[in-house]
């Protein structure tokens, strides 16, 4: 998709963002429901390893009525199954 190399490092960035909006500080929910649906239709161009869960997450991230604090459980979440995939990767030895 437009040369997307399915790397998570850039969804990281906004996760990390979302994950310290705890109170709201940073983005409304509009802006983090509107993150959560544009990040969700890249998963299937996405290189992971739990795809499902966390189109879960990015779901219920992108749903009406969630407090800030449960949408930055589910970026800390789905921040942590790339971050075991990442460090997989790195201890395998083909980088797989």
């Amino acid at each position: 998709m437009f040369g997307f190399d399915g790397s998570t490092k850039a969804i990281a960035h906004f996760l990390e963002q979302i994950k310290e909006n705890k109170e709201g500080s940073k983005f409304t929910h509009r802006e983090v429901r509107a993150y959560g649906r544009l990040m969700l239709a890249l998963v299937p161009d996405l290189s992971v390893d739990h795809p499902e869960e966390i189109k879960l997450l990015l779901a219920a991230m992108s749903t009406a009525g969630l407090p800030h604090y449960d949408r930055s459980f589910a970026a800390e979440r789905i921040l942590k199954l790339l971050e075991g995939q990442e460090k997989r990767k790195f201890h395998s030895p083909d980088g797989f």
